[in-house]
């Protein structure tokens, strides 16, 4: 009895891993009960004062949970604590103090009370309580509640709307049922074979994460999503070329959510109830007019096909999400199926929770990195496969060069991949030069052509306004803009890694724990890195990569760099974000396993331990995600 639970331990001793890690990191995740705070009014320049007799405010709440109670004070003298009483009728259900050193004399400021420690108290929903404000300083008139609009006193309000012990208990639950039905499926159940497949592995999970990254980043806060929003409805509408001052008529309530950076759950709750009205505003989307009509293909037709079904703004929002991270997938599935060499690297780089959530949201960014990954795949399937490209095949092939040449146009570069395909395979030499170079006409002129377009649009972006000075600089000192990139890059490396990589998340702040990135490190280089010979071939894509790499610099540089001082006093290029790198790291992956591709049998062991490995960190991201929300 005992070998046999040792050899049971043994073979299955990776799942076992991975559920244990799924308990300790959700047990850590879920530090405080899940709660959402809500505004009443703002903060106004109204005030009230608190004398000796102290203050009576009425209140009603929302939610019978009531977690803390956040009331905006300014003290002129601090002579002893603020008391403050909660009560029901004539009965006190919470009775504390503010302790005159939360406050500093002369300042406003929020002070929270919490009520009950982390449990709150139970309040019954639209029942007018009583706040009393008592201080005890000597001197009269020492205190001022600030007032909202309606004169009523300014408080925020914190409902509990999970404990942590139930939402840690059920995501535990969830995420092993998940894994536990995931190893079902590719090791036990009749799909065995067909999902032996790296392909089918990848698809079958990115699913399921598109879906779960898709309804827990908040609504609107993957990076200018609401801009990218807009900007996809304006052309499925026909507005193809943004004004030049980059505002945009759309129905005024597309975007209800004030604070899109900041957005929570709380703000799904309360919108869910809106439809699309047929009153426009205009909104101002001026970065996301660099953007070509081409690169909201999917994000347009998503929100056109989902707007079929209802009118809800955030059905269309989230169907939107969702539709688009399923297109991008099923693009990425075939790159991976029909790519010779490198399906395990594709698979996880596309796996990688930045990656992602990047597809699942209606950002520009994930189209873009899946034409790069098709294209890339396409040139390397026609390097192994031994017949000549078919017509449809090069119709194919110019309609991924449109689109490269359409998404960001720092991407245009990684274009000359189709170079590496003999001229041989599309009939003859003469017929490999020609297709080579109408396919270089379109990719530089379409992307010369949308530069020359979006340029009108440089002046009013931040650091926009002085682009052709730093061009000119560039030009006339390229040694001091070298070093310039070089104090960039040393500067920021580590930090571009973990963007590039996990996060944060959001719009960039939603905080995903370091260990994470620690275990994805490890699962890129165990299952990435091979053995490789340096030829022709690797080097000229390391070239491209590299050029690459120097035209994210360099648009940002010229883009977003503000010139405060002059542009000679510039040290250090900003806006660089670590997921801007993305759609190089897999074709500079793919490219230590290019000396396979002559070998007969390619293919390596289709090792799912890879995948359900990918799985469980993401689903500690989402966790990790969700828990953000509830500390």
């Amino acid at each position: 009895m005992f070998k046999t639970v040792i050899d049971i331990l043994r073979k299955y001793s990776l799942f076992f891993l991975l559920v244990i890690g799924i308990i300790s990191f959700n047990l850590y995740a879920f530090k405080g009960d899940y709660r959402v705070s809500e505004n009443v009014g703002g903060v106004s320049n109204y005030t009230k004062v608190i004398n000796d007799k102290g203050i009576k405010e009425n209140i009603k709440f929302d939610s019978s949970d009531l977690y803390s109670l956040g009331i905006w004070l300014k003290m002129n003298t601090l002579e002893d604590d603020i008391k403050v009483k909660l009560l029901d009728g004539s009965k006190t259900i919470y009775s504390g103090n503010i302790p005159k050193n939360d406050i500093k004399a002369g300042e406003a400021k929020e002070v929270t009370l919490r009520l009950n420690g982390e449990k709150g108290i139970k309040v019954q929903k639209n029942k007018s309580y009583t706040l009393v404000i008592k201080d005890s300083s000597k001197r009269r008139y020492s205190s001022l509640v600030y007032l909202n609009n309606q004169k009523k006193l300014w408080h925020k309000t914190t409902y509990k709307l999970l404990d942590s012990k139930t939402i840690k208990s059920a995501a535990i639950l969830i995420e092993i049922i998940i894994l536990s039905f995931l190893v079902y499926l590719i090791k036990f159940s009749h799909y065995q074979k067909r999902l032996s497949k790296f392909e089918n592995q990848f698809l079958l999970v990115s699913i399921f994460l598109i879906i779960g990254y898709a309804l827990f980043i908040p609504v609107y806060r993957a990076p200018d999503e609401a801009q990218h929003f807009a900007r996809a409805y304006g052309v499925l509408h026909g507005i193809f070329l943004v004004d030049s001052s980059g505002n945009i008529n759309i129905p005024n309530n597309l975007i209800p959510v004030v604070d899109v950076v900041n957005s929570n759950y709380i703000d799904t709750i309360k919108n869910l109830h809106i439809t699309l009205n047929s009153q426009l505003s205009s909104t101002n989307i001026i970065n996301m007019a660099l953007y070509t009509p081409q690169s909201y293909v999917l994000q347009s037709l998503s929100i056109g096909i989902i707007s079929i079904v209802t009118k809800n703004v955030l059905l269309i929002f989230y169907g939107s999400r969702i539709l688009v991270g399923i297109l991008c997938t099923l693009i990425i599935y075939y790159s991976i199926k029909y790519i010779p060499v490198g399906k395990e690297v594709l698979a996880i780089c596309s796996l990688l929770p930045m990656n992602v959530a990047e597809r699942a949201s209606l950002s520009a960014d994930g189209f873009t990195y899946t034409v790069v990954i098709a294209l890339f795949s396409f040139v390397i399937y026609s390097l192994k496969n031994e017949n000549n490209i078919t017509n449809k095949m090069k119709v194919m092939m110019y309609i991924l060069v449109f689109f490269l040449a359409s998404c960001k146009v720092i991407y245009f570069i990684l274009g000359f991949l189709i170079l590496l395909i003999p001229n041989k395979k599309f009939g003859s030499k003469l017929k490999g030069v020609w297709h080579k170079l109408i396919s270089v006409i379109i990719l530089m002129g379409v992307s010369v052509g949308w530069l020359k377009i979006a340029s009108r649009y440089l002046v009013n972006t931040n650091g926009g306004a002085s682009s052709s000075e730093k061009v000119m600089f560039m030009l006339k000192h390229p040694f001091n803009y070298i070093e310039i990139m070089n104090n960039t890059l040393w500067k920021n490396i580590f930090v571009h890694i973990e963007q590039m990589i996990v996060g944060p998340l959001g719009a960039l702040n939603i905080e995903i724990n370091s260990g994470i990135l620690i275990l994805l490190l490890i699962v890129l280089v165990r299952y990435c890195v091979f053995d490789f010979k340096l030829n022709l071939r690797v080097l000229f894509i390391w070239i491209l990569c590299l050029a690459n790499v120097l035209l994210i610099y360099t648009s940002l540089y010229v883009q977003w760099t503000p010139a405060l001082n002059g542009v000679s006093q510039i040290t250090e290029i900003i806006g660089i974000q670590g997921r801007y790198f993305l759609p190089i790291l897999p074709i500079m992956m793919v490219s230590f396993q290019l000396n396979k591709i002559n070998n007969k049998d390619v293919s390596i062991v289709n090792d799912w331990r890879s995948i359900v490995s990918l799985l469980v960190i993401n689903m500690m991201v989402l966790s990790n995600v969700i828990g953000f929300f509830a500390i």
